[in-house]
């Protein structure tokens, strides 16, 4: 049976980093399969076992290792998704990527390298530290 990669993006939302704030954080860690929309900022690196969200008016200064990601804002870093990652058309990226499914929309902007490359335990071949 055949996965719905739209799906991935359509899970209820449980954490929200909203417009206007500002963390500060060495790791954002959840290692339960929860979502997370960021419309404001982080800096710093983010590790979540499910969905991330980063709306038009989000952005991450740090890489991002998750279970799926919809990206519509500007994440300076390297992105790791377990699954599908999903660039909007008003997406910014600059930093390398490493996912099993990679859907980019006309307009996104993306800086840096890509791999959609998985290994035989369906899991991303290399992983950034």
């Amino acid at each position: 049976m055949a996965r719905n990669i739209q799906d991935e993006f359509t899970r209820p939302t449980s954490t929200v980093i909203g417009k206007g704030f500002t963390i500060h954080a060495a790791r954002f860690t959840c290692s339960e399969s929860e979502s997370m929309r960021i419309d404001g900022t982080v800096i710093g690196d983010i590790d979540i076992e499910g969905l991330i969200n980063i709306s038009e008016t989000g952005r991450v200064d740090g890489n991002i290792s998750s279970g799926s990601a919809r990206i519509a804002g500007r994440i300076f870093g390297n992105v790791q998704c377990r699954n599908a990652m999903h660039m909007a058309t008003t997406a910014d990226v600059t930093g390398d990527i490493l996912t099993s499914t990679l859907i980019v929309d006309e307009g996104a902007i993306f800086t840096g390298r890509c791999q959609t490359h998985v290994s035989a335990d369906g899991l991303p071949a290399i992983a950034y530290n």
